[in-house]
């Protein structure tokens, strides 16, 4: 009996190693898919655990202060704390950090935009009398900007050492000595404080410069004469540095000192700039109109020098370089600062639309308003800013995947469509959250901005060591325990990084990296029911192969069953020697599966769930090849699609095949793309992405093979089955292509229904699972289209059984 069976099996060997291949694939694949579902779904749930947590869990703010596009797209920006109007007190911040579930409490003030001291920049002495025309600016990155008005200081000559002889405008915002140097200009940079000791623990970076005590005898002095007003001590971040330029034209003219010692009525030992201002403009009037020997324009970029609250003071070279000075001019007027409000982003439901405010030079996207008293005003100032130390964030090791937006030292990479890096400008009003400049005390944030000076505290949890579900339940406590005190609470553990796309009037689309909150629940949600859907899937999809691919070996058993009940075969020995041939096949297909799994490493579930698989398969073998078929015979004929309904017991099968192919590749692709499409917009979704993508692929890829071998063994089986009937079409006529038409029209009917039906099946469930109508789409039209051309393929190239006799 086995050597009939094998005798068969090698008769047919081209088909019965596609269907070997099939059965191999269905009990190495299965298990590895299984594995991999789990697999997948682990690696979500660790990646969660692991990365999901950034350096604090809590955000807590006062109440209403989440802002429209915080409510509506559930995003911030990095350095949002930034222009916030504060709401919370010292000393309910205290009460805050003894709670014993909070590891951490610190918190933030936003006081708006200051400055520090103004430094000099001198110019080169030269061989012979030269017209400095010089104009500072300013930089976004895209586009530079100017700061003041163009201005013009003239040397003659050096005569004596130390005695420079020069002419320049006399106004307020310049003082003049006998070195020839101007000040640089004002710029203005956030500002914000914090408790040193608890933004230590949340950050790892070093505030304990802050403590420190300034005892410069320049700042002694500037006190004193200012009736001693507090000290604002600023700890000025290290990593940022002033966009600076300076354009200069340097005019070598022909002119006389002597000449100009004269028109000014001053004698030869006098200094020029000893002149009354009306005299002195007049001269420089003249010297417009005096020819100009030799002219060159240079820019020169000064950023590498400038610091936000302590620049460096410059002195050009002979060869116009700028270099370090200890000789400088300073100015301490630094009790003037500036607020803004919040940028008011417009058309969230598509592209956020950030609109100019203030048009200027540069332009305004905040309302900005000033604040303070310059010395230039009154002899009592409200404070006075110093620098006492600097401090560097890139000191603290950050999660790239989740995102703890600490509000005040993102390193915002804003860029436009061509790639330009966009920053802020020296002037407050850009529409990029900056981040900190300088941070101060908690003491001084009172001084400034009154008794609720905090706009919001950063909280991480005591007790946890890994973002799990317990962990998740332990901060959604504290949270709701705070939301009940009032504060607005937001969980930002398990947040990422996104990107994001603005339309900025003046500039155009630029992205920027911004916060989605509560991504890490969603990733999770997600991905559990890709994983679920993709385990189902294997699984249905592999039982129901089975069941069809022996249905179609059944078909095939028929006539042969009939010739050997003619010879005088028992009923019992037909079905014995029918499923000995498959037994073979499928010990065979677990023999070489073993193999494969051993050969890959499986672990011991695998294997269990190979044999399993082996199982099933002899059962359901045993059950249809002897279960006994009703012969019901026809006493009309049919109406319509005669052949059709005919072959119906060898059609169905293939129909049920192509309906349950375009369900499962349908719902797969969608999902899949869905899904990917979803995480892949945060750092820590693209992450995991990575992670369980091929999985995906190789499931669906694994189902379209399968598909194939069975609708095309179904062919051949109807073929054969027709055989004597398509060489009845040859012997009256037709030709194959003809034959072919004919077969491929009838096939389109029971085929393109069959997929249609999948298409509705599988739309609806999409629909159920909430996937995006887009995804919906592009699911059932690629597996609309991928089966469509497959069978048109496979109806095309099959063999028509001896149609040439």
């Amino acid at each position: 009996m086995i050597r009939i069976a094998w005798k068969r099996i090698h008769h047919r060997k081209w088909t019965s190693i596609t269907i070997l291949i099939a059965f191999i694939s269905i009990y190495t694949l299965v298990p590895f898919g299984l594995k991999q579902s789990k697999t997948a779904t682990t690696t979500v749930h660790e990646s969660i655990e692991q990365y999901g947590r950034g350096s604090y869990d809590l955000l807590v703010r006062p109440p209403s202060s989440r802002t429209k596009i915080e409510q509506e797209l559930d995003m911030v920006e990095e350095n949002y704390i930034g222009d916030s109007k504060g709401g919370i007190s010292i000393a309910e911040w205290k009460k805050i950090k003894e709670d014993p579930d909070i590891e951490v409490a610190a918190p933030v003030a936003s006081l708006g935009y200051f400055r520090g001291k103004k430094f000099s920049i001198e110019f080169p002495v030269l061989d012979k009398p030269t017209r400095f025309t010089y104009q500072f600016y300013t930089s976004d990155g895209q586009k530079k900007y100017p700061l003041g008005t163009e201005k013009s200081i003239v040397y003659f000559e050096q005569k004596n050492p130390g005695m420079i002889q020069y002419l320049a405008n006399k106004d307020k915002s310049q003082f003049f000595s006998s070195v020839m140097s101007v000040l640089m200009p004002e710029n203005y940079y956030v500002l914000v404080a914090i408790d040193p000791e608890s933004e230590t623990k949340l950050t790892g970076i070093d505030f304990s410069d802050l403590n420190k005590e300034p005892n410069s005898r320049i700042l002694q002095e500037v006190l004193k004469s200012y009736g001693n007003p507090p000290i604002v001590k600023v700890l000025q971040n290290n990593d940022l540095n002033i966009p600076l330029y300076l354009k200069l034209t340097i005019d070598q003219l022909d002119v006389q000192l002597s000449e100009y010692l004269t028109m000014l009525n001053l004698q030869e030992e006098n200094w020029l700039m000893e002149a009354s201002p009306e005299k002195i403009d007049t001269a420089l009037t003249k010297l417009e109109q005096e020819p100009i020997i030799s002219s060159k324009t240079i820019e020169l970029n000064l950023s590498s020098f400038q610091k936000p609250f302590d620049g460096t003071a410059l002195k050009l070279s002979k060869q116009f370089e700028p270099l370090p000075s200890e000789r400088f001019m300073a100015e301490h007027d630094t009790s003037i600062y500036y607020v803004a409000s919040k940028i008011d982003y417009q058309n969230l439901q598509s592209i956020p639309t950030v609109k100019i405010v203030s048009s200027g030079e540069p332009p305004s996207y905040k309302r900005v308003e000033k604040k303070g008293v310059s010395m230039e005003e009154s002899r009592e100032i409200p404070f006075i800013i110093e620098q006492v130390g600097t401090f560097s964030p890139k000191t603290t090791s950050q999660n790239k995947l989740a995102a703890s937006p600490l509000g005040i030292y993102g390193e915002m990479e804003a860029t436009t469509e061509d790639g330009t890096i966009l920053t802020p400008t020296t002037v407050p009003g850009s529409f990029i959250p900056s981040p900190a400049s300088g941070v101060t005390t908690l003491e001084s944030a009172e001084l400034i901005k009154g008794e609720k000076p905090i706009d919001a505290i950063r909280v991480r949890i005591a007790g946890i060591t890994s973002y799990d579900q317990a962990a998740q339940e332990k901060i959604e406590k504290v949270a709701t325990k705070l939301l009940k005190m009032g504060y607005e609470v937001d969980i930002v553990a398990g947040s990422s990084f996104k990107e994001m796309t603005l339309e900025v009037e003046g500039i155009g689309k630029v992205k920027e990296p911004w916060t989605t909150l509560g991504v890490a629940q969603e990733l999770t949600e997600t991905w559990d029911l890709l994983n679920v859907l993709t385990t189902a899937l294997l699984i249905i999809f592999g039982v129901f192969w089975l069941i069809i691919r022996l249905t179609f070996e059944k078909n095939m058993f028929t006539k042969e069953n009939e010739l050997l009940s003619m010879i005088g075969w028992e009923k019992r020995k037909i079905n014995l020697r029918n499923c000995i041939e498959q037994y073979i096949f499928i010990t065979i297909a677990l023999t070489f599966s073993l193999f494969l799994l051993y050969v890959f490493k499986a672990n011991y579930s695998m294997y269990w769930i190979t044999f399993i698989l082996w199982a099933v398969s002899l059962l359901v073998a045993t059950y249809l090849l002897t279960k006994k078929d009703k012969n019901q015979k026809r006493m009309h004929a049919y109406k319509g699609l005669a052949s059709i309904l005919y072959y119906k017991r060898l059609i169905i099968p293939m129909m049920f095949v192509l309906c349950l192919s375009t369900l499962l590749m349908s719902i797969q692709v969608a999902a899949l793309g869905d899904s990917l499409q979803k995480s892949a917009v945060t750092t820590l979704g693209d992450y995991i992405n990575d992670q369980t993508y091929w999985f995906q692929v190789i499931v669906v890829t694994f189902v379209f093979y399968l598909s194939i071998i069975a609708f095309s063994e179904g062919l051949n089986t109807l073929f054969s089955e027709r055989k004597q009937e398509l060489v009845m079409y040859h012997v009256i006529g037709w030709t194959k292509g003809k034959i072919l038409r004919y077969l491929f029209k009838e096939a389109s009917i029971w085929s393109l229904f069959s997929i249609l039906v999948g298409i509705i099946i599988g739309g609806i469930t999409l629909y159920v699972l909430n996937i995006s109508i887009k995804w919906i789409l592009i699911g059932l039209g690629s597996a609309f289209i991928l089966l469509s051309i497959t069978l048109i393929i496979i109806i095309y190239t099959r063999r028509i059984p001896n149609v040439n006799q």
